[in-house]
């Protein structure tokens, strides 16, 4: 791409490099960068800035969004000696406050698809001229980008595409605008077609008179705007339709995405108490707000786990930062916390020490929903694993979750039921409401144990038998926790079934090599992706790049180990995306009222 805009450096192109890439560019291809400025220099190429992490300024929280976009004026002036004057909106999500940001941050202009001007009810002509959007007395120039344009630019013939260009206006001060991702060059499609449809459409730009190159601030210089309006929260096309018109919507979706915007909500308060100034916040922080991890479309997204882990690394490393600073564990070396975390209204319990964080969300079932390993450069959530969710291009034969893929879930399985019934959710195989009931946070004496505890049903043919009294005792160690699980039949009826105990993890990722990872049982090894079914009292899961994570139980039970995978569309086709592996301990039991079952279940990291 590079070498063809230099054989075409007499036209003009205007160029944002996201605030990833220009960190890792600058540190590890200063030279290719050098290159691409050097077109700035001579007037080919203006650059525009964009928000350091890539975020998506919606889906971050409002004290980071002008400094999200000031470090990157920042850091393009120190690389470059110049400073962009407009700003690429990641994904292009558009929402009324924006100008306050933009405009405090020094920013001139934004592109905005045309999508959002006729969901604001304007005519689509609007967008042949560029207009000024305002906010309580900030504004911002803003300029559209061409639906249809995109989407014909590069798929049809290069004269098609400039004759559709041509037809859009005779106003000598008309502009359109195609404003899209450099991968549609080289990885849509292979780096020869895309070298020869560039290399045919450009030769052709160059001597067709109908149509001149500009860039955004020549052209604000030469015809201003055309007046000013106001616009209502959007993105492009496609973006609308997967969010249902809304881009906050994915936090709604996935629990995976919203528990990440939580955790940064998290970390941000401890970074407020422990740093005097917003300057002080480090790199990571900001890193952690990356976009892609947090939603999804036709491609990867959420899905990706080594975007998620990548997140869940920076941030644990900053919430380790910010602590030191705080002496957060000056006073007890368990912190535990009842804190509406994510905001639906319930409380979830935060437990927190140096070195392991558990989260625990009560009204779920009474399930561990993060993990987090916080020794220094063993930063991992192993709880990071991923529930599978409806998606519009799934085949109708996929049944998705209908809880989420964590740990500490308690169920009663028919005698019948199978591994493959459980990791397939065949229907009505859970002969309970246990997997799903609120429980109650119970403090101890001890400040290493907490108590869950919930009563449930277990149902025959949809006919309550029996009452079941779970409880759950907590005790945190240095190198994980364990679980002591006590469930009684407090009914008249016989409590029959597979009680069964479920845990999710994930993994360590290797993001510089793929590495085969295995599970043992027993001291016998097995592949991630061959199942078990057997019985066993210790799971470990070794990745080859991290300490042992281990499941021990306290006898040997029937085990169900089964590879946790999703299936997402990729630019390439359809994929199995491994997530993590689900482990279910069973037993075949028979309570009568007032017998108790109990199992100690201990989860650890072999520092």
């Amino acid at each position: 791409l590079l070498d063809v805009i230099k054989k075409y450096s007499d036209l003009k192109f205007t160029i944002h490099i996201s605030g990833p890439l220009l960190l890792y560019l600058n540190s590890n291809h200063p030279e290719w960068l050098e290159e691409i400025l050097k077109l700035g220099d001579l007037g080919t190429v203006e650059f525009m800035a964009g928000t350091i992490g890539e975020s998506i300024l919606p889906l971050i929280p409002s004290v980071d969004r002008v400094d999200q976009v000031t470090r990157y004026l920042e850091l393009f002036e120190k690389i470059s000696g110049v400073r962009p004057r407009g700003v690429w909106l990641p994904e292009r999500v558009w929402e009324p406050w924006l100008p306050g940001v933009l405009a405090s941050a020094g920013v001139e202009y934004t592109l905005v698809d045309d999508a959002v001007l006729v969901k604001t009810g304007y005519p689509r002509d609007y967008s042949m001229y560029a207009w000024l959007v305002e906010e309580s007395g900030y504004a911002v120039k803003v300029f559209f980008i061409d639906e249809k344009l995109r989407y014909i630019l590069p798929w049809e013939k290069p004269h098609v595409v400039l004759d559709y260009i041509a037809s859009r206006s005779s106003d000598p001060s008309a502009v359109i605008v195609w404003g899209s991702d450099a991968e549609k060059f080289g990885e849509w499609m292979s780096s020869d077609a895309s070298r020869a449809w560039l290399s045919e459409f450009l030769e052709r730009l160059r001597s067709d008179s109908r149509v001149k190159t500009t860039h955004p601030s020549e052209y604000l210089r030469e015809h201003g705007v055309r007046g000013y309006l106001y616009l209502d929260s959007g993105s492009y096309d496609k973006m609308l339709e997967w969010s249902r018109g809304f881009v906050r919507n994915f936090l709604y979706k996935y629990a995976e995405s919203k528990n990440m915007y939580h955790k940064v909500l998290w970390v941000r308060r401890k970074l407020t108490s422990a740093l005097r100034s917003q300057r002080e916040i480090p790199l990571d922080y900001y890193l952690a707000q990356c976009n892609d991890a947090y939603w999804h479309g036709l491609f990867g997204g959420i899905y990706l786990a080594h975007l998620r882990q990548a997140i869940y690394e920076s941030l644990i490393r900053v919430e380790r930062e910010a602590e030191n600073i705080l002496g957060y564990y000056a006073e007890s070396t368990i912190k535990k916390t009842l804190v509406d975390f994510d905001l639906d209204g319930r409380e979830e319990l935060l437990v927190e020490t140096p070195s392991i964080n558990l989260y625990i969300k009560p009204a779920d079932g009474g399930t561990l929903f993060e993990f987090d390993v916080k020794r220094e450069k063993l930063e991992h959530n192993i709880q990071d694993t991923m529930t599978r969710y409806p998606e519009p291009y799934l085949p109708v034969e996929f049944k998705p979750d209908w809880y989420r893929r964590v740990s500490w879930r308690v169920h009663v399985w028919g005698f019948e039921t199978t591994r493959e019934d459980w990791i397939n959710n065949t229907p009505f195989r859970d002969m309970s409401d246990l997997a799903l009931v609120g429980h109650r946070v119970v403090f101890s004496e001890d400040p290493a144990v907490f108590h869950l505890r919930s009563t449930g049903g277990v149902y025959y043919h949809g006919v309550k038998a029996c009452s079941v009294l779970v409880e759950k005792t907590v005790k945190i160690e240095e190198k994980g926790y364990r679980v002591k699980y006590t469930v009684r039949n407090l009914g008249e009826n016989i409590l029959r079934g597979k009680l069964g105990f479920e845990y999710h993890l994930a993994w360590k990722i290797d993001r510089e090599q793929e590495r085969e990872v295995y599970y043992g049982v027993n001291s016998r090894r097995y592949s991630v992706a061959e199942p078990y079914t057997g019985t066993g009292n210790i799971v470990v899961l070794d990745s080859g790049n991290y300490p042992l994570i281990a499941l021990k139980t306290s006898r040997s039970t029937e085990l169900w180990i089964s590879r946790l995978s999703s299936y997402s569309r990729t630019e390439r086709g359809f994929r199995e995306i491994p997530q993590g592996i689900g482990v279910m301990f069973l037993e075949n039991t028979e309570l009568k009222r007032g017998e108790v079952y109990e199992l100690e279940i201990e989860h650890y990291i072999d520092f």
